[in-house]
């Protein structure tokens, strides 16, 4: 019996610590997206004369955004109906860290050049790269409000 309260208390504590490294990852991700990218794209990206590519990549992300409005509830209720043999919430969290990480991992490149060569190829490209790394974004942020709740 005293072995169990133990128990408990190790696990509530290796909770705790997990869900602030989880958050802290999280809050590291949004802070190099929200700061960089912008500046990457204005300056690394499309350098002078490219203003409307620039355009282009701005219209993409504020549309997606939008978009993002109407698939939230979609990753909400696909998170909720998810029964696996490591739980509800571990797949997601594993899945969303890895497709996000790596889709930001490829946003930060030219893309082998496509960028110069193809930049329409590299706009659609980006879009469905840019809108996957939200859709697991935000399927991790789910996930940390929901074991929050329980």
């Amino acid at each position: 019996m005293k072995d169990n309260v133990q128990q408990e208390k190790g696990n509530k504590w290796v909770t705790r610590i997990s869900y602030a490294i989880g958050a802290f990852g999280n809050d590291w991700f949004y802070a190099v997206l929200s700061t960089y990218f912008i500046m990457f794209v204005t300056s690394h990206l499309f350098g002078k004369g490219d203003n409307a590519m620039i355009l282009y990549i701005t219209n993409i992300i504020a549309l997606l955004r939008i978009v993002e409005l109407f698939i939230d509830p979609i990753i909400g209720n696909a998170i909720d109906r998810t029964k696996t043999r490591w739980g509800k919430f571990k797949p997601w969290i594993f899945g969303g860290g890895m497709v996000s990480s790596i889709a930001l991992a490829v946003l930060f490149t030219n893309m082998g050049g496509l960028n110069r060569t193809h930049p329409f190829i590299y706009l659609a490209i980006f879009a469905v790269l840019y809108i996957s790394m939200d859709i697991f974004i935000h399927s991790k942020i789910q996930v940390f409000g929901q074991k929050c709740l329980h």
